[in-house]
């Protein structure tokens, strides 16, 4: 999408107030108002952690009842025996490894939305989490990730310097965009160097060109054919790129702030509870510190990869299971570290595709579909699921060999940033080409004051 593109979904926001909102014929209330100015009140806080390589859903979320799953799976199943209790359900039960999240689950303060994902049928990894970041699928020519297009489209003259982070070096593609989003582990200890090289004093051409007019005299009339067309094309030049120089010092002096903010954010902060050590864990940690500093973190990912099991996937003490159980163990540190805070924090966690339900020859499971979004925090209504279960009959499956996509992920997406933030994504056509009906909408979440 490009930037006329953005302009135009813009403006017509302010077209939009009588238009149909998806939101109000699910819920009968009409969106809450626009996310305040900073102040002291924590803001809500939306926590995107991506399970990288195609995670497999059905070694989160066993469907122990099912006899198809223990046929599919002969190796890498989880036996019923080993299973967690999942609200007192027959039919599926939780992999042990999930242990620290389970009485989070029974509370209805974790809860898996099933048979979720992307509606595009790639199973390329590249592809697949391209669609996914961006919000877009099939979509090549939109560029800009779904977490940074909404800073972009609800950004205001007093934003917060932290609206936006990621806790590893290289930006995930759902926060890159238009919006400047700081990633983080970045040294700070030379800051004082950038300040007075970024600083605001070396934009003296910047007051006059805004505050003059285009320069007119007899001077510059009385130049005559070729002369004065040279004459125009060397101003048009030093302009422009006396303005190149005021962009890139404006770019510095905002992320001096951002790196500034970030190190008074994680040196004024410390962590109530042991995270396990690296992966996550290290990312989540951080990501509380900021949240606890009240900067106005609005969105963060944290990313998690190693879960394309094409081999040794492996049972409960597999190299699945050692991964599930740091992500449960991470979750559940990241929940009790913030406390009350996250009755404004909503953590997803989502994988771009799920595994084939047939285990391979390798003890290991191929590319899949459909498969699970986690969401945990204060603001759910409580339920033990969310999304459709249609079963694991063979002819239930997508081509036979697939868990189903019934759940757009976009719909996810779309609620969270309306139910937290405030946010109508499809009054502002935040998603080229895509609306929901009522019908489709999970109705998951309860309100949090803006």
């Amino acid at each position: 999408m490009d930037r006329r593109q953005f302009l135009q979904n813009t403006s017509a926001a302010i077209a939009a107030a009588s238009a149909t909102n998806v939101f109000a014929q699910a819920d009968g209330s009409e969106s809450p108002p626009p996310v305040n100015q900073l102040d002291n009140k924590q803001k809500p806080t939306i926590v995107s952690v991506y399970l990288r390589g195609g995670a497999d859903s059905l070694s989160f979320l066993v469907p122990k009842g099912d006899d198809a799953y223990y046929s599919y799976r002969r190796g890498t199943a989880i036996p019923k025996g080993d299973c967690i209790d999942f609200h007192k359900s027959p039919y599926f039960g939780l992999n042990p490894n999930m242990a620290s999240l389970a009485p989070l689950m029974e509370e209805g303060r974790v809860i898996p939305i099933v048979n979720s994902g992307s509606t595009h049928g790639t199973r390329s990894h590249f592809d697949a989490q391209d669609y996914m970041e961006r919000a877009a699928p099939g979509l090549k020519s939109v560029r800009q990730g779904w977490l940074n297009r909404y800073l972009y489209m609800s950004k205001k003259p007093y934003d917060a310097p932290l609206r936006g982070i990621a806790v590893r070096r290289t930006l995930p593609r759902a926060l890159r965009g238009r919006y400047p989003v700081l990633a983080g582990y970045n040294s700070t200890d030379h800051m004082d160097m950038f300040e007075a090289l970024y600083a605001e004093t070396n934009m003296v051409n910047k007051t006059a060109r805004e505050g003059g007019s285009i320069v007119k005299g007899a001077s510059l009339d009385a130049i005559e054919g070729q002369d004065r067309i040279k004459g125009m094309e060397r101003d048009k030049a030093l302009r422009t790129s006396d303005m190149a120089r005021d962009i890139i010092t404006e770019s510095g002096t905002a992320a001096v702030k951002r790196l500034k903010a970030l190190q008074e954010a994680l040196s004024g902060q410390r962590n109530n509870v042991n995270y396990p050590r690296g992966g996550l864990g290290g990312q989540l940690a951080q990501i509380a510190k900021v949240i606890k500093a009240n900067v106005g973190l609005e969105v963060a990912q944290a990313d998690y990869g190693g879960w394309d099991t094409h081999s040794g996937q492996g049972g409960v003490n597999g190299r699945m299971g050692r991964s599930v159980k740091h992500v449960a163990d991470s979750l559940r540190a990241f929940h009790d570290d913030l406390g009350d805070r996250m009755d404004r924090v909503l953590v997803l966690v989502m994988s771009e595709f799920g595994r084939t339900v047939h285990e391979n020859g390798n003890n290991g499971t191929d590319h899949g579909h459909g498969g699970i979004i986690w969401a945990m925090g204060g603001m759910m209504k409580p339920a033990p699921m969310y999304g459709k279960w249609t079963g694991m009959a063979t002819e239930k499956l997508k081509y036979r060999r697939f868990m189903p996509v019934h759940t757009d992920f976009r719909v996810v997406f779309a609620e969270s940033l309306y139910y937290l933030m405030g946010f109508d994504a499809f009054k502002v056509d935040y998603f080229p080409g895509y609306r929901p009906s009522k019908g489709q909408l999970l109705n998951f979440l309860n309100k949090v004051e803006t």
